[in-house]
């Protein structure tokens, strides 16, 4: 069994499904022009399923009385950094921690859990979508534009200020009350 997914760009996709069937016709058509060993793959696909890819605003307020958001539903993200359920696991263990904290305060936890998180969940989604050039450059599209753009977009020096930052992230020890979490939210 393989599984493979291709983004292709449509300005007219409204559904907002991850269960719409597909059909071999409908991504040979999507995928017209591209190298044999691609159009071979969907030839072979026994089922297909097709989503679009729709941006929303991060929620202003994640909280109301006992209730609390984390992930996507306060601020969902492209998946071009491949940090959407990251960054739910980072939540929850920044509010597991505040809770740890002032267990008998939920008001409180939920303002210093989203005061810790607001910057970088902000800063992760606003480059994952700044990841869509990068990833779509006509450059490429050709073989003989594309080896220099992979080499200058995907070299050491570009991934590490690409990712470092994301990655130095430590949700279960950053501090929660201190004129160092400032810090920590911004990398």
């Amino acid at each position: 069994m393989m599984t493979f997914s291709g983004q292709v760009d449509h300005d007219d996709w409204l559904l907002e499904s991850w269960s719409e069937s597909g059909s071999v016709e409908e991504c040979l058509k999507d995928f017209e022009g591209w190298h044999p060993d691609i159009v071979d793959l969907v030839k072979n696909v026994d089922t297909l399923n097709k989503w679009g890819l729709f941006v929303r605003p991060s929620l202003a307020t994640w909280s109301k009385g006992r209730v609390t958001l984390l992930g996507d539903a306060c601020h969902s993200m492209l998946p071009y950094l491949g940090q959407g359920v990251n960054m739910a696991l980072e939540d929850a263990s920044v509010l597991a921690r505040c809770f740890d904290e002032d267990p008998n305060d939920v008001a409180a936890v939920f303002e210093t859990y989203q005061g810790l998180r607001l910057n970088r969940t902000s800063k992760v989604v606003k480059s994952a979508a700044g990841m869509l050039p990068i990833f779509h450059n006509r450059a490429l599209c050709k073989p003989e534009t594309a080896g220099d753009y992979i080499k200058t977009q995907w070299s050491s020096e570009a991934t590490a200020a690409r990712y470092d930052w994301i990655y130095r992230y430590d949700a279960t020890t950053i501090p929660l009350h201190s004129a160092d979490e400032q810090n920590w939210s911004e990398q």
